[in-house]
């Protein structure tokens, strides 16, 4: 008898979701120029793509509220959702930009040598070699690699702190 009604309440579940995501779609026409080129690079097990799709709709609601059309708030209130909404999207891009190593990777650049020799034993195989101008330049890269990801951690912290501070005043 359990089981019967389980059937017939996830029909009913099953049925009021159709009918509810036909009601959003309608309201939202333009929802798949929106999202459709975005979501097609969705891959399993991506951290990153959380963060990129979390920052693709911050950038939807930010053109909504600084156009202000269709938008049924006082003045005064959009334009502090706006403002809150532009932090929020430079965090975003900050994080996926992703140039927190370029001083590193400039310091690299200059002082780090790479080449490659042919085995001795095999003339089709070779050995990479690598070699710093000093030591001091090698310390300096690591330091700088780590302080650049303290800074990375640090800012995708500030992201998500920044969400969980604004997003009840984001909705109407």
């Amino acid at each position: 008898m359990i089981g019967k009604h389980l059937k017939d309440y996830k029909k009913a579940y099953k049925a009021n979701r159709r009918a509810n995501r036909k009601t959003c779609v309608k309201r939202n026409p333009d929802w798949k120029k929106r999202w459709m080129p975005f979501i097609k690079y969705d891959q399993d097990f991506d951290g990153f793509f959380l963060i990129e799709l979390i920052n693709h709709k911050l950038h939807i609601m930010l053109d909504y509220y600084e156009h202000g059309k269709y938008c049924h708030q006082v003045d005064e209130s959009r334009l502090e959702i706006v403002d809150s909404l532009k932090e929020a999207c430079r965090l975003g891009d900050l994080i996926i930009a992703d140039d927190f190593n370029k001083p590193a990777y400039e310091i690299m650049e200059a002082h780090h040598h790479m080449w490659t020799e042919p085995c001795e034993d095999n003339s089709h195989h070779y050995k990479f070699k690598t070699e710093w101008d000093s030591q001091e330049n090698q310390a300096e890269f690591v330091k700088l690699m780590k302080e650049t990801d303290l800074l990375r951690e640090k800012t995708i912290k500030q992201f998500f702190e920044y969400i969980w501070k604004n997003y009840r005043k984001w909705w109407d």
